[in-house]
């Protein structure tokens, strides 16, 4: 990493980029999202590892206080944690805006655009990343042709009590909580796309700071939804050159559960013709044939409980279609435009803390 004078380092080994709202999004949110938020800290500096969080804000509530008000004055030597705003009138351009005030997939697009890591991953702001996680960065030695993928772990905790406790005992509960481990699941063959590890990529999705670049962020929506895009950039990294490589079980990304989860949120939507058309192809066992129906025609469309100004694309035109051109390395098309992630707006910034590194 290149030095510049007094030791500082001219740029940060790591950017993680969160999105925020307070708006009660689960009970205790804000609290839990602190918190979250000061571990994670802790634990960069503990690993000394040159890097900087940004948090977009998007949509503030004007009933609320920001999140970044929420919190004093952070004195640390490797991270810088910076806020970034997102004004009301940016969130209103997207369908659905009245249902949904945040589109997570547009404000980790809007970070990204602004990291300045040699290496960048998304994350949840309430999850946790494990001290071995947070250990095999600080190696510093990742690869800019790699893509690094861990499993995420959603486990169980009743009740509030571990916002209240040490780091150490948090863990402690987290690795002996009942879990559900999401662990790399095979594609479908009919899908004939690279096999990945999409399944919570979402979490952790390791790439250096150039191939985010390369691929503009997440893929451009026009709906508050923004599904399948973390399983879409990941197949893009992919198809830009990017060896995936997944780490040990140990290197896991907690997330402490929520009553809906998003496979409870989104249902299929069928007309009765697409059903007796799919039953059709199934019966004559052409299941391959069906899967090019469906890309072709984008059925069954989706909804998501909550949104229903907004019907969503089939997976398969979504996604698969993308990711299949991605498996032949087809990168032809952009994501986004060259405006992608309001690159072409100045947006109010909050730094709450700075790290040596980082020259005023």
């Amino acid at each position: 990493m290149p030095e510049a004078s007094k030791g500082r380092t001219t740029r940060p080994y790591l950017t993680i980029v969160g999105w925020t709202r307070n708006d009660g999004y689960t009970e205790n949110y804000a609290e839990r999202t602190t918190h979250a938020i000061g571990l994670l800290v802790r634990q960069l500096e503990a690993h000394r590892i040159p890097s900087e969080l940004i948090v977009v804000e998007w949509n503030p509530p004007v009933d609320r206080p920001r999140m970044s008000d929420l919190f004093g004055t952070l004195h640390t030597r490797y991270a810088t944690v910076r806020f970034v705003e997102v004004d009301e009138k940016y969130h209103k351009r997207l369908k659905g805006w009245k249902e949904r005030g945040l589109p997570t997939v547009a404000a980790l697009s809007v970070g990204i655009r602004r990291a300045r890591g040699v290496f960048l991953s998304p994350k949840a702001l309430d999850t946790f990343y494990s001290n071995e996680l947070i250990a095999r960065i600080a190696k510093q030695d990742l690869n800019d042709g790699c893509v690094y993928r861990v499993d995420r772990c959603d486990v169980e905790l009743g009740g509030d009590d571990w916002l209240r406790v040490s780091d150490d005992a948090l863990f402690e509960l987290l690795v002996c909580a009942p879990m559900q481990r999401h662990v790399r699941q095979k594609q479908s063959p009919q899908w004939r796309i690279r096999d990945l590890h999409t399944n919570g990529c979402g979490d952790f999705t390791l790439l250096s700071n150039e191939r985010w670049h390369q691929m503009r962020g997440y893929p451009a929506d026009a709906t508050v939804l923004g599904l399948d895009a973390d399983s879409i950039a990941l197949h893009a990294a992919a198809g830009y050159g990017a060896r995936e490589v997944c780490w040990p079980d140990d290197c896991a990304v907690y997330k402490i559960v929520q009553a809906m989860t998003h496979n409870q949120r989104v249902f299929p939507v069928w007309a009765p013709w697409q059903q007796r058309l799919d039953r059709w192809f199934v019966e004559r066992n052409k299941r391959d044939l069906g899967h090019t129906f469906r890309m072709l025609l984008d059925y069954p469309k989706r909804r998501v409980l909550g949104i229903e100004s907004v019907l969503a694309p089939s997976i398969e035109r979504n996604f698969v279609a993308r990711a299949t051109r991605f498996a032949r390395n087809d990168v032809s098309r952009p994501m986004n435009d060259a405006n992608w992630g309001l690159g072409d707006v100045e947006l109010p910034e909050r730094i709450v803390s700075r790290a040596l590194w980082d020259a005023a």
